[in-house]
């Protein structure tokens, strides 16, 4: 029994620093068959202690299935800033842009601070504040019901957005599959995600390798109605056969 106490603190220590796990990751770790972890994710599922997803676990605050802002943020940073880099070739002077709540959509902001005549609409809190702070960017927020200390979302929310138009929509995702497309955690992701994506010109994914494969309840977009993948390294040629022609990848 004292084994197994300590094995399921050690996951819930590795979910922490990580966000993310999957089963073969903590296999390695814990020298733990995949029966056995997955058996100790089953239990800990149950206690309100993570949140089971296709392969591994995330992060669960007992209320909902977002990773809490403060944990994404610090989740990946890196990667999500190489990302971020990358996206940011694509904006230019005059653009009116679309920016989910996401901590990869923030990490485009401190690349474009030098771009002029920029407006930018988003629900993200955060983005907001930052940009905010410059006065070449027009920053138009949704307003609505305050989320996780982040976020905006509801009908005044959803309602601002559909009455706007931009040049590109950037976004990411809580899961990325080649077969199923993006998906997120809860339909208020979702809905405000549809109403950006509908609104905008070109649709931009921001995507880390973590979260390839994954798949959640609540499905987005198929990668067949996205122009461009950004992600921090190559995925399999396994994953790259099955994408759309129509789908430009860059990492």
């Amino acid at each position: 029994m004292a084994l197994l106490q300590e094995r399921q603190a050690q996951i819930l220590e590795l979910l922490k620093q990580k966000g993310f796990v999957t089963v073969d990751f903590l296999c390695g770790q814990l020298f733990a068959s995949g029966a056995t972890i997955r058996r100790d994710l089953a239990v800990l599922e149950n206690r309100g202690m993570l949140k089971r997803v296709r392969g591994g676990a995330i992060a669960y605050n007992g209320i909902n299935s977002d990773l809490p802002l403060l944990l994404r943020g610090n989740t990946n940073i890196e990667l999500k800033k190489h990302i971020g880099a990358i996206a940011s070739t694509f904006v230019r002077d005059s653009m009116t842009l679309f920016m989910d709540s996401s901590s990869t959509t923030r990490c485009i902001v401190e690349r474009i601070i030098d771009r002029h005549n920029l407006s930018i609409i988003t629900n993200s809190i955060v983005i907001a504040y930052v940009l905010s702070t410059f006065s070449n960017v027009k920053v138009y927020t949704s307003g609505g019901l305050i989320k996780n200390n982040a976020t905006m979302i509801g009908s005044a929310a959803l309602n601002m957005v559909r009455d706007r138009y931009a040049d590109v929509f950037f976004f990411s995702c809580a899961g990325l599959s080649a077969e199923y497309g993006t998906s997120e955690t809860n339909e208020d992701s979702v809905e405000m995600k549809r109403a950006m994506f509908e609104n905008s010109t070109k649709r931009i994914l921001l995507c880390d390798h973590s979260k390839f494969d994954i798949v959640f309840s609540y499905k987005c977009f198929p990668l067949n109605r996205i122009d461009v993948l950004i992600t921090d390294q190559k995925p399999p040629e396994s994953f790259i056969r099955k994408l759309p022609a129509s789908l430009r990848l860059l990492y």
